[in-house]
């Protein structure tokens, strides 16, 4: 009976890192949609939403750039993304997919709140906020985890959120989700989020996918939720700010680095676990559950009181933030002065916005039809 349950699960377990390809539909997009507004834009996909009349609803069309995207990868991430929607924390992902001339595009659900980036400024979510976020981005890992997969993108843009009171949030974006134990190449890195075993790694050389680094990323979102800025900009020996970090945990020091002196006891304890440098010693993701009722902030303590004197953490959030696509209203401090002061636009007309992605899907319909003749 033992066997064949294990056999079973390992059966289910491999027919899910099996992808299939299949035929992409060339979606005459004008037709199926409309109301389509740009609401995220990066190096390799815009994201929008959109109003689908056949199913009646609103939801998020993910469009991947075919120039820097090959299409198993494309492939790789809607399966994934397709098995895990069931996870309550986990972004709900349709069975809707098509290509256009220049883009892969598959449909998600729409997060009404947006993502986490737009939210997160200098001094945090405070406590309650940020332990509602931790527990079920754990949550979301840890299902991940048992099915051999690592999301190896854990940040604030691909957290989103559903309730403003951090109730109900969700982990989305799979674009670089592997299976554990693949061999991947270092080739871009968001560094501020990154473990030190892969700021080690020599660019274009391989290194192993782990869960354990999975587990670094909680650790550094769980400092971003409570402070709005990075523990440091890179870990790796260069940053004075990671060898304070690691020179209190081998205990070679018995003052706690600055940037976390306003936490409790309790919490050093997890990020001591989740933080730590050598993966084969670090904890898993459900380390968190055992802090979740303690207090992680000192009483008397404010997050907006730690000195980040060389300011490069509290810029990298403000950037996390997409200021170009902002309301304009004033979240970036120096940064957006800076912008401006150099007649860089800071905010984005929505008529001229909408404008520009009608163009965008018009062009990609004449290109279509073109290649139909």
């Amino acid at each position: 009976m033992v066997e064949g349950s294990c056999s079973s699960t390992s059966k289910g377990r491999n027919s899910l890192h099996r992808v299939k390809s299949f035929e992409l539909e060339r979606l005459e997009v004008d037709n199926e949609f409309c109301g389509v507004r740009l609401l995220a834009e990066g190096w390799y996909a815009r994201v929008y939403s959109a109003y689908h009349h056949t199913s009646d609803t609103r939801l998020a069309l993910k469009c991947v750039h075919k120039e820097t995207t090959k299409k198993k990868e494309f492939f790789k991430e809607i399966h994934y993304n397709y098995f895990l929607s069931p996870h309550p924390n986990i972004i709900n992902s349709f069975d809707v997919a098509f290509d256009t001339a220049t883009s892969y595009v598959f449909a998600q659900e729409l997060a009404p709140e947006g993502d986490l980036g737009k939210m997160v400024n200098k001094g945090g979510l405070g406590e309650i906020k940020s332990k509602r976020v931790a527990e079920q981005i754990a949550f979301a890992l840890e299902f991940m985890h048992s099915k051999d997969l690592v999301h190896r993108d854990v940040r604030l843009e691909n957290i989103f959120v559903f309730d403003r009171d951090m109730s109900r949030v969700k982990l989305g974006d799979f674009g670089l989700t592997q299976r554990a134990g693949t061999l991947v190449k270092k080739i871009n890195v968001r560094v501020p989020w990154v473990p030190p075993e892969i700021c080690k790694a020599v660019y274009n050389e391989g290194y192993e996918v782990e869960t354990s680094q999975d587990a670094w990323q909680l650790g550094v979102l769980i400092f971003v939720l409570l402070t709005g800025a990075f523990p440091w900009y890179s870990a790796d020996i260069t940053d004075r700010h990671y060898n304070a970090w690691v020179a209190w945990l081998k205990r070679k020091t018995t003052k706690v680095p600055q940037r976390f002196k306003c936490f409790s006891p309790r919490l050093l304890r997890l990020l001591r676990r989740l933080l730590e440098p050598k993966p084969e010693k670090r904890a898993e993701v459900q380390e968190v559950y055992k802090y979740i009722s303690d207090s992680w902030l000192l009483k008397g303590s404010d997050p907006h009181d730690i000195n980040f004197d060389d300011n490069c953490s509290e810029i990298f959030i403000n950037a996390s933030n997409k200021l170009p696509y902002d309301s304009g209203e004033t979240r970036g401090g120096r940064l957006l002065d800076i912008l401006k002061n150099h007649g860089i636009k800071t905010t984005v007309d929505e008529g001229e916005t909408n404008q520009r992605v009608c163009e965008w899907l018009l062009s990609n319909k004449r290109t279509s039809e073109h290649r139909g003749m």
